[in-house]
């Protein structure tokens, strides 16, 4: 499961939750003669459920987004290689176009060097 079915989830079983509990005031105030200040604290409930678990959802994006900016350690053999990418999507690490999954061995037949051959 990726971070936005789970942020979907929580969002859904948070405002789930705050609309059960907003009912459950809902029906106490009722009892109690409120029912315009009732309505108001049910979707007050909602809306606050809500609105955390988004704030909540654009922390976690947030601190993904950090973790894949962190450098990443280059592997010996493409060290120095034009062609490195080094970059993370979706938590898969793409190395450079020719070996996406890193060259095997210790050296790389297509490396080449950022130095302009004379």
């Amino acid at each position: 499961m990726n971070t936005k079915q789970l942020i979907l989830k929580s969002a859904i079983g948070v405002f789930a939750f705050s609309t059960v509990f907003s009912g459950a005031v809902f029906l106490w105030q009722t009892k109690a003669n409120h029912p315009n200040l009732s309505a108001r604290l049910a979707l007050c409930f909602s809306m606050m459920g809500t609105g955390l678990t988004m704030f909540i959802s654009s922390r976690i994006e947030a601190a993904q987004f950090e973790e894949s900016l962190k450098p990443r350690p280059v592997p010996l053999p493409c060290r120095g290689c034009k062609h490195f990418h080094g970059v993370v999507y979706n938590g898969v690490l793409l190395n450079c176009a020719v070996h996406p999954k890193g060259c095997f061995g210790d050296k790389c037949p297509d490396w080449q060097s950022f130095r302009l051959s004379k």
